[in-house]
Parts: C-alpha cells; sequence; structure tokens
C-alpha cells in the first residue's frame, strides 16, 4: 500500500501557505515603512542638532559668520551632505534615481528627500533653521 498525500490535503496545505504569506509580507511591508521614516526623522533631528551646536559654538568663539550646511553640487549622486555640521555626513543620490530615504541637494539651500515613490519632504535652510516647506500634515508627521 502506497502512502501519498490526498489532492485535498495538498490545497489545504497551499491555502494555509498563501494565507500565512499574506499576514507576513503586510507586516514586513509596514515594518520597512515605519523603519524608513524613523530613520527620516532621526536625521531631521540630527541636522537640526548639528545647526544648534554651529551656531552655539559661533555665539561661544564671538564668531559672526554664517553657517553653511556644505559645499556640494547640486543634483550630484555620491556627494557628502551635511558635512560642515554633522560628524557623519550623509550620503546623497540624484532627481534621476529618487532613491527612498536619501538626500538630495535641489539647490544651495533646498534639499528633498523620497519618503515613498511619489511623496517627499522639501526643506530650506534659511535664518539658520531647517524648515519643512511640504504639506503641513506632512511635516509635522515626520518631525
Amino acid at each position: 500500500m502506497r502512502k501519498a498525500f490526498s489532492l485535498i490535503e495538498l490545497i489545504l496545505v497551499l491555502v494555509v501557505i498563501s494565507i500565512l504569506s499574506v499576514f507576513i509580507l503586510s507586516k514586513f511591508d509596514d515594518s520597512s515603512e515605519f523603519a524608513n521614516k524613523t530613520k527620516v526623522k532621526s536625521e531631521i533631528a540630527l541636522i537640526r542638532n548639528g545647526i544648534s551646536k554651529q551656531i552655539s559654538s559661533n555665539v561661544l568663539l564671538n564668531k559672526d559668520e554664517n553657517i553653511y550646511l556644505d559645499k556640494e553640487s547640486v543634483n550630484l549622486e555620491g556627494s557628502l551632505l551635511f558635512k560642515n555640521i554633522l560628524d557623519f555626513p550623509l550620503i546623497s543620490t540624484s532627481e534621476d534615481k529618487k532613491e527612498l530615504g536619501k538626500w538630495i541637494k535641489t539647490s544651495s539651500n533646498r534639499y528633498i528627500i523620497y519618503i515613498s515613490n511619489d511623496e517627499y519632504l522639501e526643506f530650506t535652510f534659511e535664518n539658520n533653521s531647517f524648515v519643512c516647506k511640504s504639506d503641513k500634515e506632512l511635516c509635522v508627521s515626520y518631525e
């Protein structure tokens, strides 16, 4: 007598595996989105902290110098952004690639970071502060 799985048993196993994979994939997607959001939030906090540190240093040393975040070119992939204020600069991407979670320098004082394929945060450095210029709700959720 041969021992084998029946067709019903195979179908049940496939259905159970399919249901489990749907839940696992949705949880994985949620966790990667949460990780990306946390990374962006921490980078914004680091940048603002670096600006504050530079301002404090200038006040303590009695310097009247303008603060520059970096001297990198606009829309250049692989450049080191925020290297004048951060101990570990952030590596940029270009507007052609639009890599999620990477910064893009769009002008001498404007930066964007893509948080999804079609959504990004835009920041400007004005009056010694790093200001979000995107939709108010989006800015609040990342600050």
